[in-house]
């Protein structure tokens, strides 16, 4: 006997549930964040918030993977319950008898249509998906794949999207997802990807301006898999480093506090760490207990800080010194606007902390090595970066607030800056630049470099 529909969908979703648990263990972090956004995606708001509860990508694998065992079961349950209703009339494949999943599983030339004739039985939630999917159609063939609709849960964006979405009244999401339908019906109907792709790009514009996004959001996807929201909340990360740090040896710790010491003001140093130094006759002599209070003392009074925020500030925003700016905001920022947030940056650095900053241009040979956290981990224990960071600072002058090593900081802060609006090809001369501005003021030959005389 033939089976219907319901039982054809059912049993592929007893035998998807069956594989993922039975292969749970094989995934690693990132596909089994991937697995929850898959399936988050398929669920209204209310059941979210039951089935989610306090669930963040900031999880360790294994908690991950514990969340995922028991969080497929519910949502298991919660899949059949919704196509029996949809489909307890009939198989019916318009809204309102189209489930999550269906909405999920179809091509965008497919669905579009049926979301334009229906568009009063469509949730407020599903447009928001809808649009928020509109805006990341980036090529022709994204119209035909049913796998875009999964694909564009990979990138933080789709989020974002969603999140400012939510701000609109149902009345503005169907406006907006009735601009939008004619416009996808168009770029079906072209003959060519050349003639696509102008309508394409009017889809992304007509999808983020409802977002309140004045950008193509192809500039702004970010890497994929980007943990979402993009900053873990401040009570984890201290509950996070604390387990951390219990596993650590007494070499990593040491490692640990030199990369933290070089993240600190003279005067944040004097204030945190100094009582802790007192303790005991020399740095190198502090056990691991003290280490770990050291680490400890720091994460609880300063601001998130790493050793590449420096550099990496100028790509996404993530201040050095001051709260990060926005991953969207700071790409949508105009560079006047950017240089007035670094220069605040750089009002709460101090000279010693400056030096260091420009130490690590001097010796790192690619723009790329400045965002390597590993390369810049490297450089604490290396004799020439600590001389180098010495002399810098040695030449900072008489008055600190016009001449020296502030005065070359914002120099290069500003060159920085300008170096990412340059064409791709151009950007490692402008770095190239910055050095020689760096080994001028200092007198310290750039690595690997011949200097007058030298053979």
């Amino acid at each position: 006997m033939m089976e219907t529909y319901v039982e054809l969908v059912r049993h592929r979703f007893e035998d998807r549930h069956a594989h993922i648990m039975g292969n749970i263990e094989k995934l690693d972090e990132a596909q089994l964040r991937f697995t929850v956004r898959i399936f988050g995606d398929c669920i209204d708001e209310e059941k979210c918030k039951e089935l989610l509860g306090n669930y963040t990508e900031y999880w360790s694998p294994s908690e991950l993977t514990e969340f995922v065992r028991s969080f497929l079961p519910a949502y298991l349950e919660y899949a059949i319950a919704e196509l029996l209703e949809k489909k307890e009339g009939g198989e019916r494949f318009d809204p309102p008898y189209l489930t999550q999943e269906e909405y999920q599983e179809m091509a965008v030339r497919e669905k579009w249509p049926r979301i334009a004739r229906h568009l009063e039985h469509v949730t407020p939630l599903q447009l928001r998906r809808e649009i928020a999917k509109a805006a990341l159609l980036l090529r022709p063939y994204m119209l035909s794949d049913p796998g875009f609709n999964e694909g564009a849960l990979e990138f933080a964006i789709y989020f974002d999207l969603l999140d400012r979405l939510a701000k609109l009244s149902t009345d503005d999401l169907r406006a907006a997802t009735a601009e939008i339908a004619p416009l996808i019906d168009r770029a079906v109907s072209a003959k060519t990807p050349q003639e696509c792709e102008p309508i394409l790009r009017e889809i992304r514009e007509r999808a983020s301006r409802a977002a309140g996004i004045p950008a193509d959001p192809e500039m702004l996807l970010g890497p994929g898999m980007e943990r979402y929201p993009r900053e873990a909340p401040p009570d984890w990360k201290l509950r996070e480093l604390g387990k951390t740090l219990d596993s650590m040896s007494l070499k990593d710790l040491r490692l640990s506090a030199l990369v933290q010491l070089d993240l600190l003001t003279t005067e944040e140093t004097r204030e945190i760490v100094t009582p802790f130094l007192s303790r005991f006759p020399s740095f190198y002599e502090i056990p691991s207990t003290g280490l770990r209070e050291i680490l400890l003392a720091i994460a609880d009074k300063i601001a998130d800080r790493a050793i590449s925020f420096f550099f990496d500030r100028y790509s996404v925003g993530r201040m050095a010194m001051i709260p990060p700016v926005s991953y969207l905001v700071w790409k949508l920022m105009p560079e006047e606007e950017k240089l007035l947030r670094l220069r605040e940056d750089n009002e709460k650095m101090d000279q010693a902390m400056m030096s260091r900053h420009l130490a690590r241009y001097l010796l790192s040979s690619t723009s790329g090595e400045l965002s390597d956290a590993g390369r810049q981990i490297s450089l604490l224990t290396d004799r020439q970066f600590i001389s180098n960071h010495g002399l810098i600072l040695k030449k900072r002058g008489g008055d600190s607030t016009v001449e020296g090593v502030r005065r070359l900081y914002d120099e290069v802060t500003v060159l920085s800056l300008r170096r990412l609006a340059l064409p791709e090809g151009e950007r490692e001369e402008m770095f190239r630049k910055i050095r020689e501005k760096i080994s001028d003021f200092a007198g310290i030959p750039i690595p690997g470099t011949i200097t007058e005389g030298g053979a």
